[in-house]
């Protein structure tokens, strides 16, 4: 079915759902042998089963299968020859390649929303109440299936109702895309009128589902698209047009787009601020100022499920548990997902200073001599109380580098320990068990501790292949459960795949409002809230000279995006909007560049040194060299459309450069 071209697929859909010989997932498994048309519209079990079947096309956050932007922005690397990350990073796909090809997947939810929309009312096992709240739920998916095309492709084909086999589909052109957003939208202004404000304050069962918070979020995001530079005002898309002549991208900059992102980012904001049973609010451990902890915060946030800061989502205990294994260190897992050299510099230090800032107090070499004021506060002995140790640092009590770990990673902030696996330090999600932890570990080296061994000759590096192992010298650990046992597979946890979540939404605030009124008292309010989460001092405590600058201010923001969301996807469609992913590499000796996803990218040296006689004393592991040379070309900026859309129909244009 997917060798079909959209336009041929909906018109046989149509066909088939005119006489009912119907082809969708749910109506094709047929699990009473022969279903007739109206065994499905007028079985409340049959059309809750179609409902939730829409839903299925919705990705996985996998990293690879389905959602590959972790691998195919600059924040990271995933080691896998095998996931077509490696080639499109290489630069080895065409219009030929169906890599994460999703078209035909996202337009069949589409069609079956219209279908749900149109036969609902023929069952009259659901109440009135229940059915205008699943066309509401359907005019939702069919907006976010949209969001997700656009968001790849660019300006699309919108198919707003059913259409006969006998209609000319070579007439069905791109639209454009400020046309699209507008209509994903309309979408969500109509569906959130039938929709709760919050499933959260009507019970938890139907958490996953839309409510008005969800359709304000999507709208927040489409516009964030649409007010961004590559499609605001871009001219190197000027002759970005159908075969008609129609312009497909907005060449002339329009300020009040960001106002529209303010706007509906600021009507989420709202509902969080005043609705309390809305439960909606950036996540920490406690509200007690003498019990939070902003380590422990920023890690929970995203394995507490269903917790406060999450918008939409969906549980998903398996993806999970595939995602920590390729995560973790091996032996025994798959740890190839390396950050690089490039995020692990974005992090701030414990003081809310840059790296680069001359007063931060960072340090590129040697060994620290000291412990970071939260590891082990109170002195006590660490090798006669290894289990209490390994204990409180699994459950978040204790957090930062140690003694004799490299200063690069010494003092940094609360995020930067939450979200980096960095060399020799003690490995989060293994049980206390020490002959488990010293698994990881070469003989010399085996204290029970559990210390991540990522140089040549390291323990996690035994495989001997580039498949296993990170070629960057990080390992990814957002998302991780420090309380798993990865040692033996066991992640026995409920957790939730989220897709948006508060910080998101404020951080789109703050751009939008820099945009158009860069001296916005509410851009430091909302600022800081995610920086006294995060455990560090408020931007403007910090720069103060940068306030009101909106070149400066934007750069700051860009940044905090790139530490508070990495490694969510955020980062890929960021530098892809605000046109930034082709910053050219200068050919400096060390990488200089904030943006850029062509070129040389960095991370430590894993093949320094003899894998005999490396140990953690080991230096040259700590040099910053080029693991890779990716290709970034203009026409990357959007995934190609298949060339069987291209062949099938004559009005189908490609995206720019291709």
């Amino acid at each position: 079915m997917y060798k079909l071209s959209l336009y041929k697929y909906i018109s046989v859909l149509t066909l088939l759902y005119i006489i009912f010989t119907s082809c969708s997932d749910f109506l094709d498994r047929q699990p009473d042998d022969m279903l007739t048309e109206e065994m499905v519209w007028t079985s409340r079990t049959q059309v809750e089963s179609y409902l939730n079947s829409i839903y299925a096309g919705i990705p996985l956050n996998d990293f690879h299968r389905e959602d590959p932007w972790i691998g195919l922005s600059d924040e990271a690397d995933i080691s896998y020859t095998t996931f077509a990350t490696y080639p499109i990073n290489l630069g080895n796909w065409s219009p030929a390649s169906r890599f994460y090809y999703k078209y035909p997947t996202y337009y069949k939810a589409i069609r079956s929303s219209i279908v749900l929309e149109q036969n609902i009312d023929r069952c009259s096992e659901l109440g009135e109440d229940l059915r205008t709240r699943m066309k509401a739920e359907a005019k939702f998916l069919r907006g976010y299936y949209y969001y997700l095309l656009i968001r790849i492709y660019g300006p699309v084909v919108l198919i707003k109702d059913l259409h006969n086999t006998s209609e000319d589909w070579n007439s069905f052109s791109r639209a454009p895309f400020d046309e699209c957003v507008e209509y994903i939208c309309a979408l969500m202004d109509s569906a959130e009128k039938d929709l709760p404000e919050s499933w959260k304050e009507t019970g938890r069962t139907n958490l996953g589902r839309p409510d008005k918070i969800v359709c304000r979020a999507v709208k927040s995001e489409s516009l964030l698209l649409s007010a961004s530079p590559q499609w605001n005002g871009n001219i190197e898309y000027s002759g970005f047009k159908n075969k008609d002549g129609t312009p497909l991208a907005n060449i002339t900059y329009d300020e009040n787009k960001w106002r529209k992102v303010a706007e509906a980012s600021k009507s989420v904001i709202t509902i969080a601020e005043n609705n309390e049973q809305a439960d909606l609010k950036l996540y920490k451990n406690s509200d007690n100022p003498e019990l939070f902890s902003p380590y422990k915060s920023v890690v929970h946030a995203h394995i507490a499920p269903w917790n406060s800061e999450v918008i939409f989502g969906r549980t998903n205990n398996t993806i999970r548990g595939s995602y920590m294994i390729y995560c973790s260190p091996g032996p025994n897992n798959l740890g190839g997902v390396g950050p690089t050299q490039r995020v692990v510099d974005a992090f701030y230090m414990n003081n809310g200073k840059g790296i680069e800032d001359p007063t931060s107090g960072y340090v590129e070499t040697g060994f620290a001599s000291n412990n970071h004021p939260n590891w082990n506060p109170n002195n006590i002995d660490e090798k006669a109380n290894r289990n209490k140790i390994i204990s409180e640092m699994r459950n978040g009590d204790i957090w930062g580098h140690r003694k004799g770990e490299w200063n690069m990673y010494a003092n940094r902030e609360p995020r930067f320990y939450a979200n980096i696996l960095y060399n020799k330090r003690i490995i989060p999600q293994i049980s206390e068990d020490a002959v488990k932890r010293n698994y990881y570990n070469i003989s010399k080296q085996q204290d029970g501790f559990g210390r991540v061994e990522l140089y040549h000759g390291g323990t996690s590096r035994s495989s001997g292949s580039y498949t296993f192992f990170p070629r960057t010298g990080y390992l990814v650990l957002k998302g991780v459960d420090p309380r798993a046992n990865m040692r033996d597979r066991e992640h026995n946890f409920t957790y939730t795949n989220v897709y948006i979540r508060y910080a998101t939404i404020l951080l789109n605030y703050i751009e939008a409002l820099n945009e158009f009124d860069p001296n916005n008292s509410e851009i430091e309010k909302y600022w800081n809230l995610i920086r006294e989460r995060a455990g560090i001092p408020g931007i403007f405590e910090v720069y103060p000279e940068i306030k009101g600058n909106q070149v400066q201010q934007r750069e700051y923001i860009l940044r905090e995006r790139q530490i508070e969301l990495c490694f969510e996807g955020d980062r890929y469609l960021t530098t892809r909007r605000r046109w930034l992913a082709h910053t050219p590499d200068e050919g400096a000796e060390q990488d200089n560049r904030k943006f850029g996803e062509g070129g040389r990218m960095w991370g430590m040296d894993i093949n320094a040194g003899n894998a005999g006689t490396n140990d953690f004393n080991f230096l040259d592991f700590y040099n910053r060299v080029s693991f890779e040379t990716r290709v970034f070309n203009k026409s990357y900026y959007l995934f190609p459309i298949h060339e069987s859309e291209i062949t099938n129909n004559t009005s189908m244009v490609q995206n720019p450069w291709w």
